[in-house]
C-alpha cells in the first residue's frame, strides 16, 4: 500500500511538469477513465489502449499527446491509478495496434488480497489484544 501512495504522489508531481498535466491527471482519475481502464484489464489489454480515443477527443490541441514525456506520464499515471484500485503490472511492452497515441503498454492483474493487508495500520490493529481493540474503537468513535 505504501508503494501505491508513492506512485500517486509521483503522478501528481509529474502532472506539474507537463503542459496540461493537471487537467490530464484529473481526467485520468475520473470514474469514466477508471472504468475504461478496468475494462482493459478484464480483457487482458493494456488499459491505455482503452482510453486513447477519449484522450484524443478531450485533449487534442490542448496537450501534445504525441510527445514521449506526455505518453510516459500517462502510462505512469495509469499505473498509479490502477495500483490504487487494486491492480498490479502483469506484463510490460505489450504491442498495441492501430492506436492513435500508444504503440505499447502494460497489462495488469488484480493484486493478491493478502498483499493488500500489508499496511502498517492493519499490522498495528492485528497485534492489539481485546482490551486495546475496545479502547481503539472508543477513540475512533470519538474522533468521528
Amino acid at each position: 500500500m505504501r508503494e501505491t501512495n508513492a506512485l500517486i504522489r509521483k503522478a501528481r508531481r509529474g502532472a506539474k511538469s507537463i503542459v496540461g498535466g493537471e487537467p490530464l491527471l484529473a481526467a485520468l482519475t475520473s470514474s469514466r477513465y477508471i472504468q475504461l481502464m478496468e475494462e482493459g484489464v478484464a480483457k487482458s489489454l493494456p488499459p491505455v489502449s482503452m482510453i486513447s480515443e477519449l484522450l484524443v477527443e478531450q485533449f487534442e490541441g490542448k496537450v501534445d499527446l504525441e510527445s514521449n514525456p506526455v505518453k510516459q506520464f500517462i502510462g505512469s499515471a495509469v499505473r498509479a491509478i490502477l495500483s490504487d484500485v487494486g491492480y498490479e503490472v502483469d506484463e510490460t511492452g505489450v504491442r498495441i495496434k492501430k492506436d492513435p497515441i500508444f504503440r505499447s503498454g502494460s497489462t495488469y492483474v488484480k493484486t493478491d488480497s493478502a498483499e493488500e493487508d500489508d499496511d502498517i495500520l492493519s499490522r498495528f490493529v492485528a497485534m492489539l489484544n481485546v482490551d486495546e481493540l475496545q479502547r481503539l474503537q472508543a477513540l475512533v468513535k470519538a474522533a468521528l
